[in-house]
Parts: structure tokens; C-alpha cells; sequence
């Protein structure tokens, strides 16, 4: 109940509403209503009371809950949505969810992680309060080759969040690290499980990490040339609220998007791309091979050229760019 008052009081926008029709909106007496508001004050929520008014927000709350997000997603996500304070990480919770309706999207939004990962194991620096770490839970019914592209459509749909919230034009490292100046803003981590006997998905998550508030001097010092936040990046910190919101919506798009394979998001994904034309160090195990980026394929493939004349295109790996100029 208590989120369910948050979201009214949210989508009033301002507005105060009475206890009354708070009560009528939810099924529940005023009494309740009052004990849930009491609630919500108790943990830190500033809500306005006047008599014969009614109730309203005093002041915008950062905190991530479905209260509220719900009002500013473009989707009903009430019953597919879940926040936490505090998780060990969402990618590996989401493993865990049993879902009664595999035709829609689930969202795993956290204030910090304690166990965050990245690629190949990798711990991710997730602290509290200064980041957004989500996770989207999927079921394609595509062949397990073309899920992998779908981290291509995530890092497009942080893009278009960041520069609907922020005014941010972030750059894309292939395959999906979202970088501000040649540092890390946000990074991405895609990952299925399949069915033994048939090979079809069983589920596909992709989940992203972004910096919010750090300064320079609140990342482990192996990191302070490698990461940016947003607040680095435009001098202030976005709501997270609203970051996670339009990130969602972005998501959802980029889902749809996946399943018809529009090219639009191709397009885009090339535009936001700093890999190409450029040299580039492509990483194998203990291996580093130079390479020339020439450019994207259909499936988001990166397109090298080697220094003897061989051309390929890589779906798989990590790499490092070479400094320009």
C-alpha cells in the first residue's frame, strides 16, 4: 500500500490529494491510508499534510521504489518490477525469479551491489547511492547466436536515457562500455541460460551499471583514469529516479526493436560508436593482436583490419584503443 500511495502521490505531480480519494483509489479506509502515509514519513519521505486538503510530496525523493518509477514508465510494470536498497547483485537475482508471465519484460533496479560483476568474472564497482545498477529479465524466442546482438541494443538504450535525462552524448565502445572522454560512464553484462535437450533460451538478462555521483576521488585509485560519472561528465548528478524511468522505457524499446531486428538501432549504434576508424588492440586470453576498426556488420560484428591486409569480423572479446593522435 505504501508504494501504491507513493505512486499517486507522484502522478499528482504537486497536486495535494485527499485522503478520501486516496482511500477510493485503493480499496482501503482512511485510517490505513493515514498509517501508511505515517509510514512512509517514518522512513524518511517528506509528505505534506493540511486538513481538509489532503496529502502531497514536499520535496522529490531520490530513492529508487516502484512508487516511484511507475508514474514516468511508458509500460505497466507494476507487477514486473523490483527495487532494493541494497542487493549482492541483480544479474544473479534475476537467475532466480520465478515469473508467472514470460510475455513480459522484469526490471531489478538496486542502489548498491556487494557482489556486482562484470565480464569474465570480473568484481563491478557498485557502491551505494552514487550509482544505478539494473537488470532486465528476458525470454526471446530466437536463436541463441542472435541473443548475444541484444548488448548492442542495451548500450543504445543507455545512450538514448542518458541523453533524454542528462543531455549527454555518450560514446559506445564496442561491444557495449558507454564512455564520456575515453572513460567508463557504464558498463554492460549480457548473459543466457539454455535449455540442455532443445538448445532454445530458457532466459536472457542484460544488466548495466552507471556512474552517478562520483568525483574522480571516490573510485579505488586503479580506476580514477579509466571511470567518469555523470556528474563528472555535466556537473550535477540526474535524478536517479527518473535515469532508471527513462532507461526502462529505453530498454523496452530496444527489446522490440531486438525481436524485429530494426535497423535503426544499427544505425544508431555506429553513430555513438568510438571504436571506428581507429586503431585498436584486440584482447585474446594472453594475446594482444593490433588491428585497424573498419566497421560494424548487420549483427554488430566488429569489422578489423590487420596489419598484413586480413580482414575479419570479431563477435566475441575485448578490446583496447589506442590513443589518438
Amino acid at each position: 500500500m505504501k508504494e501504491r500511495i507513493l505512486e499517486l502521490l507522484n502522478r499528482a505531480a504537486g497536486e495535494y490529494l485527499s485522503g478520501q480519494a486516496i482511500s477510493e483509489a485503493l480499496g482501503v479506509s482512511r485510517a490505513a491510508v493515514w498509517k501508511a502515509v505515517q509510514a512512509l514519513e517514518n522512513e524518511g519521505i517528506a509528505i505534506e499534510a493540511v486538513t481538509r486538503r489532503g496529502y502531497r510530496l514536499a520535496e522529490k525523493t531520490d530513492r529508487l521504489s516502484p512508487g516511484n518509477l511507475l508514474p514516468y514508465l511508458s509500460r505497466d510494470h507494476r507487477e514486473s518490477l523490483l527495487c532494493f536498497p541494497t542487493i549482492s547483485s541483480t544479474n544473479d537475482y534475476a537467475k532466480t525469479l520465478a515469473v508467472p508471465d514470460k510475455s513480459q519484460n522484469y526490471y531489478l533496479a538496486a542502489e548498491e551491489q556487494t557482489g556486482g560483476r562484470g565480464r569474465r568474472g570480473r568484481s563491478f564497482y557498485s557502491p551505494a547511492r552514487q550509482g544505478l545498477y539494473l537488470t532486465g529479465l528476458y525470454f526471446p524466442e530466437v536463436p541463441p547466436a542472435r541473443a548475444s546482438r541484444f548488448t548492442a541494443y542495451g548500450a543504445v538504450a543507455v545512450c538514448r536515457a542518458m541523453q533524454e535525462v542528462c543531455g549527454l552524448t555518450a560514446e559506445i565502445k564496442w561491444p557495449n562500455d558507454i564512455l564520456w572522454q575515453g572513460k567508463k560512464l557504464c558498463g554492460i553484462l549480457t548473459e543466457m541460460a539454455l535449455e540442455g535437450e532443445s538448445g532454445a533460451i530458457q532466459y536472457m538478462i542484460c544488466g548495466m551499471g552507471i556512474n552517478l555521483s562520483q568525483q574522480p576521488e571516490d573510485f579505488p585509485e586503479a580506476f580514477r583514469d579509466l571511470a567518469a560519472s555523470l556528474r563528472m561528465a555535466t556537473g550535477q548528478t540526474p535524478p536517479r529516479n527518473l535515469l532508471c524511468a527513462a532507461l526502462i522505457n529505453a530498454l523496452d524499446e530496444a527489446y522490440e526493436a531486438f525481436l524485429k531486428e530494426d535497423p535503426l538501432w544499427l544505425q544508431d549504434y555506429i553513430c555513438h560508436c568510438a571504436t571506428l576508424n581507429r586503431e585498436v588492440v584486440l584482447l585474446s586470453g594472453p594475446e594482444k593482436i593490433p588491428a585497424f576498426a573498419e566497421g560494424i556488420s548487420e549483427d554488430f560484428g566488429l569489422m578489423v583490419r590487420y596489419p598484413d591486409g586480413r580482414r575479419e569480423t570479431v563477435y566475441a572479446g575485448e578490446i583496447s584503443l589506442e590513443r589518438r593522435g
